[in-house]
C-alpha cells in the first residue's frame, strides 16, 4: 500500500463500512474532525469510483485493517483510558454493524462458537439466509463474497438482492482479478456471526409455514369461497385469519389488477412509498404501473427514483407491503378487480 497519512487511512476504514454506519461514526466525532474527515471519504469515493482497482482497493483495507489490530494488541496491554465520545479503533475494525434496526447482534458469549474455517461456513449457508446477512453491505463486499461463492449459489443471492445493487454488484465483480484470503476469512466470521443471530430469530417458524401454506390453498379458491373461509376463520381464529389476510396478497399480484383499478389504488399511495418500492420491483411491475400514471405523475416518479438513490432491501419490503396493504383493502372492500 501507497504510504498513507492517519486521516487517509481512517477515511479508507469508513468506507469499508455500510454508509450508515460511517455517519454514525463520523457524528460521533468532534465538528471539526468530522468534516475533516468527511471530505477525506467523499474524496476517496470519488477516485474509487473513477478508477476501481478492487484488487489493490481489497488489499489496502486488509493492511489498514491489520494495522489496527496491531494497534488494539497494544493498547489491550495498557491501563485502560478515560471513556471518550469518539469511536474507538476498536468500534471501528468491528465491520459488522446490523443492516435492520430490528436486528441487533447478542454479545459473542450468547453465540455458538466460531467455526474453525468460516469461508467453508459461508458456504453452507442457505441463499435465503446468506441474502439476509449481505443487507447493508457495500457492494464491493458482496461482489467479493460472491467470488468465492459456487456459481449456483452465487447467482441465486445475486437474484434476490434489489436490481440497483444487482447491476453495482455485478460491475464490482468484473474488476475482481483476486482477493485476500485474510479479508475474506475476516467478512465470512462477521457473517456467520450475523447469520447465528438472524437464525435465533428465526427459531419458531413452524407457525409461519403454517400460514404460509394456508394462504396458498386459499388463493386456489374463487374470490367468493375465499372470503366465505376468511370471514369464518374471523369469527373463531381472528390472530390466524389475521395472518393469513397478510400472506394473501403479494407484490406481485399487481400483475393481475386491471389498469382502471391499478390507476385507483395508485391515487392512494404517495409517490415517496411508490419509488422506494419499485427499487426492488421487476421489470414487467414497474412497465404495468408507469403506464398507469399519467405522464407528468410518471416523470415526477422517475426524479424521484433518481433522488432517493440505493435503499436498503429492508425499506424496499415495507414499501410493498404499504402497497399490498392498499391492494388487500381495496380488494376486500370490492373496489379492485383482479384476474383470478
Amino acid at each position: 500500500m501507497a504510504t498513507r497519512t492517519g486521516i487517509e487511512k481512517a477515511a479508507l476504514l469508513l468506507y469499508s463500512l455500510p454508509p450508515e454506519s460511517a455517519d454514525k461514526v463520523l457524528a460521533a466525532l468532534a465538528p471539526a474532525h468530522g468534516e475533516r474527515l468527511r471530505s477525506e471519504l467523499e474524496k476517496l469515493r470519488r477516485s474509487h469510483a473513477e478508477h476501481g482497482n478492487e484488487e489493490g482497493w481489497l488489499r489496502d483495507v486488509d493492511e489498514v485493517v491489520r494495522e489496527f489490530e496491531e494497534l488494539l494488541r497494544q493498547t489491550d496491554a495498557a491501563p485502560p483510558a478515560a471513556p471518550t465520545a469518539a469511536p474507538t479503533p476498536r468500534q471501528l475494525a468491528a465491520y459488522r454493524p446490523p443492516s435492520d434496526p430490528d436486528i441487533s447482534l447478542p454479545e459473542e458469549s450468547s453465540l455458538p462458537p466460531l467455526p474453525s474455517d468460516p469461508v467453508q461456513a459461508l458456504h453452507t449457508l442457505p441463499p435465503e439466509l446468506l441474502t439476509d446477512v449481505l443487507q447493508g453491505e457495500q457492494a464491493h463486499t458482496i461482489a467479493l463474497v460472491l467470488n468465492d461463492l459456487p456459481s449456483e449459489k452465487a447467482g441465486e443471492v445475486l437474484r434476490q438482492l434489489t436490481p440497483e445493487m444487482r447491476r453495482e454488484v455485478s460491475v464490482r465483480l468484473s474488476r475482481l482479478s483476486g482477493s485476500s484470503p485474510e479479508l475474506l476469512a475476516r467478512i465470512a466470521r462477521a457473517l456467520v456471526q450475523r447469520s447465528q443471530a438472524l437464525s435465533g430469530k428465526r427459531s419458531d417458524t413452524s407457525a409461519d409455514a403454517k400460514y404460509e401454506k394456508m394462504a396458498s390453498m386459499l388463493r386456489c379458491l374463487e374470490k367468493a369461497e375465499r372470503m366465505e373461509v376468511i370471514a369464518a376463520l374471523e369469527e373463531n381464529e381472528p390472530e390466524t385469519a389475521g395472518r393469513i389476510k397478510e400472506l394473501l396478497y403479494t407484490f406481485e399480484d399487481l400483475l393481475r389488477v386491471h389498469d382502471r383499478s391499478l390507476q385507483k389504488l395508485l391515487s392512494e399511495i404517495d409517490s415517496k412509498t411508490l419509488s422506494v418500492a419499485l427499487k426492488g420491483a421487476n421489470e414487467s411491475i414497474s412497465e404495468k404501473l408507469l403506464a398507469n400514471l399519467s405522464k407528468r405523475a410518471r416523470e415526477a416518479l422517475k426524479e424521484e427514483m433518481e433522488f432517493v438513490g440505493m435503499v436498503p432491501l429492508p425499506q424496499v419490503r415495507q414499501a410493498q407491503k404499504m402497497i399490498v396493504d392498499v391492494m388487500q383493502r381495496l380488494d376486500q372492500a370490492g373496489e379492485l378487480m383482479m384476474s383470478e
